[in-house]
C-alpha cells in the first residue's frame, strides 16, 4: 500500500471516529431567548404553551393575529385574557391600546424588557436596568440563585420564593409616583444594595387589569420545567386570568430566521457532520501541504471588504429606471410601504375589503386627512394595474404621496 493510500485511510478512519464521538455526546442547548411557540429550547415556548394548554380552565391558544385583526373580527368582544411575551419594542400607542383593553374589562399581561423605559413616565414607573441573561457568564462557574419572593396578599402565602440565576432579573421597578394604583404582585431583594425591586406589577383598569412583568424570561420552557418553584410563579401569575379564555399573541415576537440557502446549511447545523466538514478540510489541507511543491509568493494585501448592499438598491433602481419600468419600480415602493405600515401599525392597506377602516385608523394615527389618504392609496393602485401606464412625473408623484404616509406614523 502506498503512503498516500495510507494516509487517506488514516483521514477517513478519523472522521468516522470523530462522527461517532460526536453523534454520542449529548446536544447543546440554544440559549437564545426566541418565546417561539414552536421553539422547545429554554427560552422558548413549546412546553410553556403545552401546559397552559391543559391548564387553563376557559381554554388557551396562541395566535399570530395582531390586536387590530382580533378586535376587527370580534374576537374580543367579549373579555379575554392577553398574554403577551416578547424583547421587541412595543411603543407608546401599544401601551395605550393595553390600557383601552383592560378598561373593557380584559386582562392583559405583558412582560418586556425592551419597552419599559418608553412607559415610564406613562405609567409614573421608575425601571432599573440589572443585565442581560448571557450563557458565557455562566458557563464554567457555579453562581448562586436569587429568591423572588410572591407579595400579592390573596390566596397564597408571601413567603413562598421562586430562586432564579441574578442574569435572568433583566429589569426590576419601582413607583416614581402614586398616580396609577399599581400593586406589587412578585418582589426581588437585592442584598448587596438593600433594595427591593419588583420584577411583575398589577393595574386594576375599569373592569379589567394590567399586569407588566419585567422579566419575561421567567415565562418560558426553562422556568417551568425549574425545580426551584419557577413553574409555581407562572401559574399564579396566570392564575389572574383563569376565568378568561386566554390568548397569547405571537405577532409581538420575531419572525423566524431567513430560510438557508448556503449547501453547507445542513452539515453547519449539526456537530457530527460539522466536525466530518472540518476534518475534510484539514486533511485536504495537510495533503496539499506534504504534496505539493513548496513554493515561495508574495502575500497580497487584502483591501476590506465594503457594503455593497447600498450600491446593489442603486443598480437595480438604476435597471428600472433605464428600461423605463415606472410601473415596476411603482409596485416595488407600494409593497415596501405597505410592509412598513403593517410592521408599524398592524393595518393592512392592501386588503381591499376593509379599505374604507383601515385608511380611517391610519389616517388617526398619522393625522393626515381621511379622504386624501384613500385618494392617493388608490390612484396609487390603479396605477400598478397591468392595463395602466405610467409616466415619470406620475411615479415621482405617487412616491413622494407614499413618502408622506410612513414618514407620519
Amino acid at each position: 500500500m502506498s503512503s498516500r493510500s495510507k494516509f487517506v485511510l488514516v483521514i477517513v478512519l478519523m472522521l468516522v471516529a470523530v462522527v461517532l464521538i460526536e453523534y454520542r455526546l449529548p446536544r447543546r442547548f440554544d440559549w437564545t431567548p426566541t418565546f417561539a411557540h414552536d421553539d422547545p429550547q429554554p427560552f422558548g415556548c413549546m412546553v410553556f404553551d403545552s401546559v397552559m394548554g391543559a391548564a387553563m380552565p376557559c381554554g388557551y391558544s396562541v395566535e399570530r393575529r395582531t390586536l387590530w385583526q382580533l378586535q376587527r373580527d370580534s374576537t374580543l368582544a367579549e373579555p379575554h385574557g392577553l398574554l403577551i411575551v416578547s424583547n421587541e419594542v412595543l411603543g407608546g400607542s401599544d401601551l395605550d391600546e393595553f390600557l383601552s383593553l383592560a378598561e373593557e374589562g380584559h386582562v392583559v399581561l405583558v412582560a418586556t424588557t425592551t419597552s419599559l423605559y418608553s412607559w415610564e413616565d406613562t405609567l409614573g414607573l421608575d425601571f432599573a436596568w440589572q443585565s442581560d441573561f448571557s450563557i458565557k457568564r455562566l458557563a464554567g462557574r457555579n453562581p448562586e440563585k436569587v429568591p423572588i419572593r410572591w407579595n400579592a396578599d390573596d390566596v397564597y402565602p408571601q413567603d413562598s420564593i421562586v430562586w432564579v440565576y441574578e442574569q435572568m432579573i433583566s429589569r426590576t421597578v419601582t413607583l416614581a409616583n402614586d398616580s396609577l394604583p399599581f400593586a406589587s404582585l412578585a418582589e426581588w431583594w437585592d442584598e448587596e444594595e438593600e433594595d427591593a425591586g419588583s420584577v411583575a406589577l398589577s393595574l386594576p383598569r375599569g373592569q379589567g387589569e394590567l399586569i407588566i412583568v419585567t422579566t419575561p424570561l421567567l415565562l418560558t420552557n426553562y422556568a417551568m420545567l425549574n425545580h426551584d418553584n419557577g413553574a409555581v410563579l407562572i401559574h399564579r401569575l396566570m392564575n389572574r386570568m383563569a376565568h378568561l379564555p386566554v390568548i397569547r399573541l405571537e405577532s409581538y415576537v420575531q419572525s423566524g430566521v431567513m430560510a438557508e440557502e448556503s449547501p453547507f446549511y445542513v452539515l453547519l447545523q449539526h456537530p457530527p457532520l460539522r466536525w466530518a466538514l472540518y476534518l475534510t478540510v484539514l486533511g485536504v489541507l495537510c495533503f496539499c501541504i506534504f504534496t505539493a511543491r513548496r513554493r515561495q509568493r508574495p502575500i497580497p494585501i487584502i483591501p476590506q471588504r465594503k457594503n455593497g448592499n447600498l450600491e446593489f438598491v442603486r443598480l437595480i433602481g438604476m435597471l428600472y429606471w433605464q428600461e423605463g419600468d415606472h410601473q415596476g419600480l411603482l409596485k416595488k415602493k407600494l409593497a415596501y410601504t405597505a410592509e412598513e405600515i403593517r410592521r408599524q401599525t398592524g393595518l393592512d392597506i392592501m386588503d381591499a375589503e376593509t379599505e374604507q377602516d383601515t385608511t380611517a385608523q391610519l389616517a388617526r394615527l398619522t393625522g393626515m386627512d381621511a379622504d386624501n389618504l384613500r385618494f392617493v392609496l388608490r390612484n396609487v393602485k390603479m396605477a400598478v394595474d397591468p392595463a395602466h401606464v405610467v409616466t415619470e412625473p406620475e411615479m415621482k408623484t405617487l412616491i413622494a404621496e407614499l413618502d408622506k404616509i410612513t414618514d407620519s406614523i
